[in-house]
């Protein structure tokens, strides 16, 4: 079966989905190259090393499970909800060699597989937006990760909070992106409490992404007719909603938090 958002934001943007780091306004690094930045950043905030069992929360086909597994040499339990997915990254992972390395589960996020205190750190690049109760999530992943174990979580935010109006406008690019709804910056440390994680460091990476949705919607332009001609009306979906002019929103953007159990 076609993931058809993936190929689509792979031909838009790059075969890494998760958000761009620019370092500043004259940075005109290429799309992968800050994609992987981020995901390089991500890395340095959680600290795995060899020895260490990480769990990953991913949604499509293990990127980030990778590039930790390689740079940390931990071993990686990477959940996800869709079975599809899983199968994919498996057969990826065993095509790479690491399969003994990077294991996909396929298994409901709010309701993981494991035994208390089973991983010593656990993250979630860019996937909590697309699961619903957020705090449930973090919930789980205080009671897998052992104590004292480290979280890292990026997600998407209200640098301020944003007019209903505004909110309301906005649901269709949202819901067409699977994102149910938009915390605070202000309020996030609350969310992580209230799942039983403590804050370490909250950054907002709002100015250093900021590039990413008018590269993704110079991509969109360019590969449209393509993209529709292969892949239809769900192609035009995910297209459309990205180049509205309400896809750039500059009371949106994006925080990477780290916390402990």
């Amino acid at each position: 079966m076609t993931d058809v958002y993936h190929e689509v934001m792979r031909a838009i943007w790059d075969h890494n989905l998760h958000f761009g780091l620019w370092t500043s306004e004259e940075d005109e690094s290429s799309n992968r190259i800050a994609a992987e930045r981020m995901t390089a950043l991500h890395i340095d905030r959680l600290g795995a090393r060899h020895g260490w069992r990480v769990l990953d929360l991913g949604r499509r086909v293990g990127t980030s499970a990778f590039r930790l597994a390689e740079a940390s040499h931990a071993d990686i339990v990477s959940v996800s909800p869709s079975a599809d997915h899983v199968a994919r990254a498996n057969t990826r992972a065993e095509a790479l060699f690491v399969d003994e390395q990077v294991r996909f589960v396929h298994a409901d996020p709010h309701a993981m597989p494991f035994p208390d205190d089973t991983f010593d750190a656990a993250w979630a690049v860019e996937t909590l937006p697309h699961l619903g109760d957020r705090v449930s999530v973090l919930r789980e992943f205080a009671r897998v990760v052992k104590r004292s174990g480290v979280v890292v979580v990026s997600d998407f935010v209200q640098r301020r909070p944003v007019a209903p109006g505004v909110m309301d406008d906005l649901q269709p690019i949202l819901s067409t992106y699977a994102i149910d709804e938009v915390p605070t910056f202000a309020g996030y440390p609350k969310l992580l409490a209230a799942a039983g994680l403590q804050v370490v460091e909250l950054l907002d990476l709002s100015n250093e992404t900021r590039k990413t949705v008018p590269r993704m919607q110079i991509g969109a332009r360019t590969h449209y007719d393509a993209l529709i001609a292969a892949h239809g009306e769900e192609a035009r979906q995910y297209l459309d909603q990205i180049l509205s002019p309400l896809a750039i929103q500059p009371s949106l953007g994006y925080l990477l938090a780290v916390a402990r159990v």
